[in-house]
C-alpha cells in the first residue's frame, strides 16, 4: 500500500511538471499532519483526527521521498520557507532602523512641548501680562486722544467714574483706562490665562492690541493701543476730506474684518458700537474694548465667591446703563425690560447693523434713534439692505461678519479696498 501511495504521487508530479503544485501539495499535507488547527477542524466535522503514529509514518514514508525535477520534495519545501523568512526580513531592517529614529523624534517632540509649558507656566507666574503703573510715561496729548475725556471715548453707558489716561510703555503707545469689572477682577490662574492669551495671541490690523492690566491707588486699569486720530465719529468730524460713500462703505469693511478675526478666535465682544471704533496714527480703524467678555466669563465660572453675585449678571450689566440711548446698539434678544442679558456672536452683528446706519446717516447723534424708518429710506439702497440683514429681528437670521464683509468690499466697486488708501485718493 505504501509503494502504490508513493508511485501515486511521482506519477502526480511527473504528469504536471510543475515544482510550485507539488511543493504546495506538500506544505499542505505537512499543515494537515501536523498543525493544531486542522486537528481541531477535523473535530468539529465529526472526524477522527490523523494519529501521530500515522503522522510520522506518511512523513517518512511519502513525503521525503517525494521527489520533483531530481530534487527532494522536502528540501524544495525547506528551501521555499526559507525564502520567505529572509523575504520578511528586507521590511524589518528598515523598521528597525527607523523606529529608533521616530522614538528620538518622539521624545525631542515631547521634550519641545513640556519645554514650551514650562516657559509658559514660568511667564504666567512672572506676569508679563501685569504692567507696572509707574512704568509708563503718561502724557497729555496735543490731539484728540483715543479714550480722551469720559465724552469722547467712554460709551454713554460706562461707569461715570472712568478715567482713561494716554502714554507711553516701552516702545508702544498706549492708553491706560479703568477697568469696568474692577469691583470683580480676581487674578487666579484661569484668568492668567486668559490674560496671556489675549496678550500674546490676538493680533489683528483692525482690532486695538491689548497689552495688559496695571494696578495702582487700589484701581484697576486696562492697558490697550492708543489710538492718536480718536473715535471714528471725530475722525469723520474733523477730517479735511470729503467723506463720500465708498469712504464709508471701506469703513463698514475693514471693523467687519475685525469682528471676524474676533468671532474666528472665539470671542464676542458684546458692546459693539460706533464708539468702540477708533482710527490710529496710520489711519487704520482699530475695535477696542473687546476684552471684557473673555475676562468676565472666566471670573464669573472660576470664582466661586464671585460667582453667587455675578450669576444673573450679564457682563453688560458693567458696561451700560438701563437707558435707552445706551442700549440702542444691542439686539432686542439681548435687552429685555431694562435688562442686559448675556451678549453673543449674533448680538455683535446686530450691532454692527447699528454701525452701519451710523456712518451713512449724518444725523447728529442724539437724533440717531429718533425715527429709524426715515434713516433707512435716506440710505444707500446697497446700505440699508445690508444693515437690515444684520439687524434681522431672528437671530439665526442675520449673516456671519465674513459675509458682511464681502458684500461691504463687493458694494465698493473698485480695486481700493483699504481705508487709507481709499481716503488719500480723494
Amino acid at each position: 500500500m505504501d509503494r502504490r501511495l508513493k508511485d501515486s504521487f511521482v506519477v502526480h508530479v511527473r504528469m504536471f511538471g510543475n515544482c510550485s503544485v507539488a511543493i504546495e501539495l506538500a506544505r499542505y499535507i505537512e499543515w494537515f499532519l501536523t498543525s493544531s488547527q486542522a486537528e481541531a477542524e477535523a473535530e468539529n466535522n465529526l472526524m477522527t483526527p490523523v494519529s501521530s503514529t500515522v503522522a510520522d509514518r506518511i512523513h517518512s514514508v511519502v513525503l521525503k521521498r517525494m521527489t520533483c525535477g531530481g530534487r527532494q520534495l522536502m528540501d524544495l519545501v525547506h528551501s521555499q520557507k526559507y525564502e520567505e523568512e529572509e523575504s520578511l526580513k528586507t521590511w524589518k531592517l528598515p523598521v528597525q532602523i527607523v523606529s529608533p529614529l521616530i522614538g528620538v523624534l518622539i521624545l525631542l517632540l515631547v521634550a519641545y512641548a513640556i519645554a514650551q509649558r514650562v516657559q509658559y507656566i514660568r511667564m504666567l507666574e512672572r506676569g508679563d501680562w501685569n504692567i507696572n503703573f509707574f512704568e509708563i510715561d503718561l502724557v497729555v496729548p496735543k490731539k484728540r486722544r483715543c479714550g480722551g475725556n469720559s465724552a469722547t471715548n467712554v460709551d454713554r453707558g460706562a461707569s461715570l467714574s472712568s478715567e482713561n489716561y494716554p502714554g507711553r510703555w516701552n516702545v508702544h503707545a498706549v492708553l491706560v483706562k479703568s477697568l469696568s469689572i474692577a469691583n470683580i477682577f480676581d487674578v487666579n490662574w484661569k484668568v492668567k490665562q486668559v490674560l496671556m492669551r489675549i496678550r500674546e495671541e490676538i493680533e489683528h490690523e483692525n482690532i486695538a492690541r491689548f497689552f495688559g492690566i496695571s494696578l495702582h491707588n487700589d484701581t484697576v486699569y486696562l492697558v490697550e493701543q492708543y489710538c492718536a486720530n480718536g473715535t471714528f465719529l471725530d475722525f469723520f468730524r474733523h477730517n479735511k476730506y470729503t467723506v463720500n460713500q465708498s469712504f464709508r462703505y471701506v469703513a463698514c469693511a475693514d471693523i467687519a474684518n475685525g469682528m471676524a478675526y474676533l468671532h474666528r478666535q472665539n470671542l464676542i465682544h458684546g458692546n459693539l458700537s460706533i464708539d468702540k471704533c477708533y482710527v490710529d496714527s496710520r489711519w487704520t480703524i482699530k475695535i477696542v474694548d473687546w476684552e471684557y467678555t473673555a475676562m468676565y466669563e472666566v471670573i464669573r465660572k472660576t470664582d466661586r465667591n464671585k460667582a453667587q453675585n455675578t450669576r444673573q449678571k450679564s457682563v453688560l450689566h458693567f458696561l451700560c446703563n438701563t437707558s435707552s440711548r445706551a442700549l440702542e446698539h444691542l439686539a432686542p434678544e439681548i435687552k429685555k425690560d431694562g435688562e442686559v442679558l448675556e451678549p453673543t456672536r449674533s448680538g455683535d452683528i446686530y450691532s454692527f447693523g447699528i454701525i452701519i446706519r451710523d456712518l451713512f446717516f449724518d444725523l447728529p447723534s442724539e437724533q440717531l434713534c429718533q425715527n429709524t424708518v426715515s434713516i433707512s429710506n435716506e440710505m444707500p439702497v446697497k446700505a440699508r439692505q445690508i444693515m437690515e440683514l444684520a439687524c434681522h429681528e431672528t437671530a439665526i437670521k442675520r449673516p456671519t461678519f465674513e459675509q458682511l464683509e464681502k458684500s461691504m468690499r463687493n458694494a465698493i466697486g473698485s480695486g481700493q479696498v483699504n481705508f487709507l488708501d481709499r481716503c488719500v485718493s480723494w
